[in-house]
């Protein structure tokens, strides 16, 4: 099977892999300008546009869902565009009016639409694989969800309250509804190979193990940009049965809380910890350190937490982990250090990637 490397065109949009620095620099950048912007409009404004920040999802939900990006080739008016939807035009063009106002689309003076460069990314046929996001966002089990958020004293499981079921769970049952999931996963899958690719050393290594790395978009780039690795996925048998094939890489189906197989250079663990509350956290880290033996490295890479909260998507990754799971949460370094110590773990550093996540390498501590 012939594969089409990703690159960072197609994945982040940009033309050449940005140094995690770099980019940790701009999202502070951008931060600030955010907060000085917002600074500038009086109270009531803002705490509208707070409120009316819940119409952003159902905009770009509703025309990703009529299939706007996929028509819109050029620039066009907005009855022909709705002719060819089948949408209405006058509703359509209020919808528009909405994308043009976040960059999604373009409105010009003459009242043509025109595509921009998120608009590419919006298209189901973009090799970027983002849209997957939009569908997953839009479902009703993850709304309901979203809509049950609260500040409640008695904590509780947001999604089984709502859905009746825990998350993954409820996938289990949906399988078109985890069938979008995996596919969003893959896309920032992707995003992770790149930038784990180029920040770490790689020279040494010559397998693998993804550890709960679902359907192995993540391990399956990884090892188109590194020939020289072979790679093993570890998921839950009904997972693995939907790995995307590739002639370096191996399934194992099994339960990463109860076993991980040894013999691997290192163990990746990529947005998987924060699925779940620091008992299980331990437990799943003891269980590759038992694997790791006396020379492996560990890999997690998390959004990271920050005290003072600078990264928006960081904080709306922490908030969506309150939603979906039982306990599941972002986490800072000096916690992901304290956790690997329970586990038999000595973190060595942090390495910030060009996604904007930090990896945190990890060894085995001294026996």
């Amino acid at each position: 099977m012939n594969r089409t490397p990703a690159t960072a065109a197609d994945v982040l949009g940009v033309p050449l892999l940005p140094p995690g620095p770099l980019t940790a620099l701009g999202n502070r950048i951008r931060g600030v300008l955010g907060r000085l912007h917002g600074a500038m409009a009086p109270p009531p404004a803002r705490i509208l546009e707070g409120l009316f920040g819940m119409l952003e999802h159902r905009v770009l939900v509703a025309l990703c869902q009529a299939g706007v990006p996929e028509a819109l080739t050029g620039p066009m008016a907005v009855p022909p565009l709705a002719r060819r939807l089948g949408a209405d035009p006058v509703r359509l063009e209020r919808l528009l009016r909405h994308a043009a106002t976040n960059g999604w689309v373009r409105l010009d003076r003459h009242g043509r639409v025109r595509p921009t460069r998120l608009t590419a990314f919006l298209r189901s046929d973009h090799p970027g694989g983002w849209r997957a996001w939009v569908e997953f966002a839009g479902g009703q089990e993850i709304v309901a969800a979203v809509g049950a958020l609260s500040v409640d004293a008695e904590p509780t499981d947001t999604f089984a309250a709502v859905n009746g079921a825990p998350f993954f769970d409820w996938m289990a049952q949906h399988p078109d509804r985890w069938s979008t999931f995996d596919r969003a996963m893959g896309a920032g899958g992707r995003m992770h190979a790149l930038t784990l690719a180029a920040a770490l050393d790689w020279s040494e290594d010559r397998r693998v193990c993804d550890v709960g790395g679902g359907t192995g978009e993540l391990l399956s780039t990884l090892l188109d940009l590194v020939p020289s690795l072979e790679g093993t996925l570890l998921d839950l048998p009904e997972v693995v049965a939907r790995a995307v094939p590739h002639p370096r890489l191996q399934t194992r189906g099994g339960d990463a809380f109860a076993h991980v197989p040894g013999g691997f250079d290192t163990y990746l663990l990529v947005n998987v910890l924060h699925d779940w509350d620091d008992a299980h956290t331990v437990r799943i880290l003891t269980r590759v350190a038992r694997a790791t033996g006396s020379s492996g490295r560990v890999v997690v890479v998390e959004s990271g937490y920050t005290a003072v909260p600078r990264d928006t998507l960081a904080v709306s990754a922490d908030l969506l982990m309150a939603t979906l799971t039982s306990g599941g949460r972002e986490r800072g370094t000096e916690e992901f250090i304290e956790l690997g110590h329970a586990a038999g773990l000595r973190h060595e550093r942090v390495v910030r990637l060009a996604s904007g996540d930090l990896a945190h390498v990890f060894h085995p501590a001294e026996r």
